[in-house]
């Protein structure tokens, strides 16, 4: 009996093996090349992490910042200060600054197994692990450099850490920590997270040691203040401050005005705005944005079977709960979630944390049927695997070629071959959205350079736009000595390189 039980366990641990081993695979392999080119998200990520490696300090000239200035209404830190290891080890790339999200994913797809393997099972568990290592959402999120994607695997690994504080009470403490980073994350975590911690703590109370959780309690708040003060620095409009060596920088704007309901306006209507666009989202397989979503009949974000075996999932876990009390932390998640897509405008990357979720209460409703399908289950589970197929051939098509537009490729080719004409001044086309930033990143100009020399079209601005700085032009082609343009765009000048749809002329 020991033996068999033994045996079965190793097969278990074997078939999960060679799932995270293809998840990995598909999260990780030409993960430089595919989306093939830069966006502009990942540029200032990166670069603010170049800058705070060399220089101690962001582009804007501030050291050790909280939340970056960035284009004027703020950027997430985390994913640069994770990414500055890779990039002193490998040199700044496309590739060392998406490292970060990918093994961030490698690593929920781990976290994910297990707490559904807590759940309902081994043979639970390896579905859901399944369903997660092919979902389209979670692959395509796991390859570039957006530093919100972070947030799903410091949220998961928190749930987690929140279902084992049942029998291991200092895994709070673990739960806390996770909570307290996914801040620094994604500013939607300031929304999710009174509701889920409140929701947690009512269903731990019977387990909660004194002792752990003071200590959890005093980790996330110790985590969390800088961050706090800082988003409540900036909506009461006061100056920037430091605070034990971190700088609390004011931002041109706010982005409560740009991502959430309290940006002003009719607060009930505009919750209701935001929870349609959200059952658009929903029904349409994602928000219409090819970095978030390809087009629902090539894979969309959970396949087309995903949200109605969420749903039946979903069902079945609310009816079982007596039984399946393990999954309340994921009930907790999915609720504070729904919640959160009434207070935020929503697309699919400000809403990242409710799509772990839906995949978890996917592999419920998933496992219901199979049970009762027993041996021809395997058509369905055949269907999975070719329509994962199907869904990479159409990302390869869609993000790994030069027709890429939204993440400019070439670009990078073409200021590497304007600067080595030894031009004095560049200038970029306006075309690319925010092209400085692909200057600063390609050419690894010094921050305080960049600093001293930058002239800003809306210094005040929610998202400035930069005239010039050093050896570079954005306004006027006639004021460069060499210019970057489309091909298109070229007009018969002297072209000096040619690099994917980018031409550097005079």
């Amino acid at each position: 009996m020991l033996e068999e039980i033994k045996r079965e366990k190793q097969r278990e641990y074997a078939l999960a093996a060679l799932l995270l081993a293809l998840g990995a695979a598909l999260r990780l392999a030409a993960l430089g090349a595919l989306p093939f080119g830069l966006n502009q998200d990942e540029a200032s990520a990166g670069y603010e992490a170049y800058a705070l490696l060399t220089a101690g300090m962001d582009r804007c000239g501030k050291s050790w910042p909280v939340l970056f200035i960035s284009w004027g209404s703020g950027q997430n830190v985390l994913m640069s200060y994770l990414a500055m290891p890779f990039i002193a080890l490998f040199g700044l790339s496309e590739w060392s600054i998406r490292l970060p999200n990918a093994i961030s994913g490698c690593l929920t797809l781990f976290v994910f197994w297990r707490m559904a393997r807590r759940c309902g099972g081994a043979r639970f568990g390896l579905l859901a692990l399944l369903l997660l290592v092919i979902n389209p959402w979670h692959i395509m999120m796991s390859r570039w450099a957006l530093e919100s994607n972070l947030l799903p695997f410091f949220l998961m690994t928190g749930i987690w850490c929140t279902a084992l504080a049942r029998e291991k009470p200092w895994a709070l403490v673990a739960a806390a920590a996770c909570f307290g980073l996914s801040l620094y994350a994604y500013g939607t975590a300031f929304f999710f997270l009174p509701v889920y911690l409140l929701c947690a703590v009512v269903w731990l109370r019977r387990d909660l040691r004194s002792a752990s959780f003071v200590t959890a309690l005093a980790v996330f708040l110790l985590l969390a203040l800088p961050i706090a003060l800082c988003q409540a620095r900036d909506a009461l409009g006061l100056p920037e401050m430091r605070l034990l060596g971190l700088t609390l920088p004011r931002l041109t704007e706010g982005r409560q005005a740009a991502t959430s309901v309290f940006g002003g306006g009719g607060f009930f209507a505009s919750a209701a705005e935001n929870f349609r666009t959200f059952l658009q989202i929903l029904r349409r397989g994602g928000d219409g944005l090819i970095w978030n979503a390809l087009p629902f009949w090539r894979g969309g974000l959970l396949y087309f079977f995903g949200l109605p075996t969420a749903a039946l999932g979903l069902v079945r876990s609310v009816l079982s709960r007596h039984s399946r009390t393990e999954e309340a932390p994921l009930r907790f998640a999915l609720f504070s979630a729904l919640l959160c897509a009434f207070l935020i405008r929503v697309n699919v990357n400000r809403i990242n944390m409710i799509w772990l979720p839906l995949v978890y209460f996917s592999a419920v409703g998933c496992d219901w049927l199979f049970t009762r399908l027993r041996r021809w289950s395997v058509v369905p589970l055949a269907g999975m695997l070719a329509c994962c197929v199907l869904f990479i051939s159409a990302y390869w098509a869609s993000l790994g070629g030069a027709g890429n537009v939204n993440f400019f490729p070439g670009l990078g080719g073409a200021v590497r071959a304007a600067e080595a004409t030894g031009a004095e001044t560049v200038y970029i086309t306006d075309k690319v959205n925010q092209p400085y930033i692909f200057a600063l990143f390609y050419t690894r100009t010094p921050p305080e350079d960049f600093a001293a020399s930058v002239v800003y079209r809306n210094p005040n601005g929610a998202f400035r736009q930069v005239e010039r700085f050093d050896g570079f032009e954005f306004a006027d082609p006639g004021a460069a000595d060499v210019q970057i343009l489309y091909a298109w765009d070229a007009q018969g000048r002297e072209v000096l390189a040619r690099s994917g749809q980018f031409v550097v002329c005079r």
